[in-house]
């Protein structure tokens, strides 16, 4: 650890590798935990925050973004040349691809999932893992015997004294075709017919979509209601504010 970066300055650091974006706001919620109480971790998150955009470790964006966040301008944070540098071990030049925000209200939307998750776990004492991409991409042979790859957004595990829930996320931006959430639901039954999940864990994780408001979600409970090719109990679709109950109870039917 390079002598001017405390544990703290590594764990944000850490953050913002694994989720690409975060606003300020996102960071105190997932560290909140190592502080007294929020005013504390508020405060003591915005210093490191600002000590490591001193030291040209990470790079502010300021812009006005709608959905969660209200359409408020906030403080976005991602790693710069130096901070993925520094993480990786490496001097060499990075492209700075890194920077793109063309997907930036989805990283931010999975980072707020993520987030909720965290509170979740903490508030109903479970125990959480969360894959982010590409460690939850999924390899396997298709019907026809070729190599594909199903990406979730998250694959999710969550433990308790009694059960073991396993989901794979996708966070829905209202921005696409019901009939593309359709080809990708297709994909994931393609994935579970492969056995490839059930071989290494038992089980197949429940799907979860993820979607922005009410209106959304009636739409893609109807879209997925006329597939006769899906299992309907494998797909759940919930708007953000029923997450934490999604942790707290489980899915709403066996997967």
């Amino acid at each position: 650890m390079s002598a001017d970066l405390q544990p703290i300055h590594m764990q944000l650091l850490q953050l913002l590798q694994d989720h690409r974006f975060a606003t300020s706001h996102q960071l105190v919620r997932l560290t909140q935990h190592l502080y007294g109480n929020r005013r504390s971790a508020i405060r003591q998150t915005s210093r490191h925050l600002s000590e490591l955009h001193r030291q040209q470790y990470v790079v502010r964006l300021e812009r006005r973004i709608g959905g969660w966040q209200g359409g408020s301008a906030v403080s976005i944070w991602t790693l710069s040349t130096k901070g993925i540098r520094h993480l990786n071990g490496t001097a060499r030049r990075i492209r700075p691809h890194h920077h793109s925000t063309t997907f930036l209200q989805h990283h931010l939307a999975i980072t707020e999932t993520r987030v909720v998750l965290h509170e979740a776990a903490r508030q109903y004492q479970r125990e959480l893992e969360v894959q982010l991409e590409p460690d939850c991409w999924r390899h396997f042979l298709s019907n026809h015997g070729t190599k594909t790859i199903l990406k979730p957004d998250l694959a999710v595990t969550v433990t308790s004294s009694d059960y073991v829930d396993r989901y794979f996320i996708e966070v829905d931006r209202a921005t696409e075709n019901p009939a593309r959430v359709i080809r990708k639901c297709l994909h994931y039954e393609h994935y579970r017919r492969s056995g490839t999940e059930q071989e290494l864990h038992g089980v197949y994780p429940a799907v979860v979509w993820i979607v922005p408001h009410q209106e959304r979600k009636s739409k893609l409970l109807r879209a997925l209601d006329t597939e006769p090719k899906l299992p309907r109990h494998l797909f759940t679709v919930i708007t953000p504010n029923e997450l934490s109950a999604l942790i707290r109870d489980g899915p709403p039917t066996a997967a």
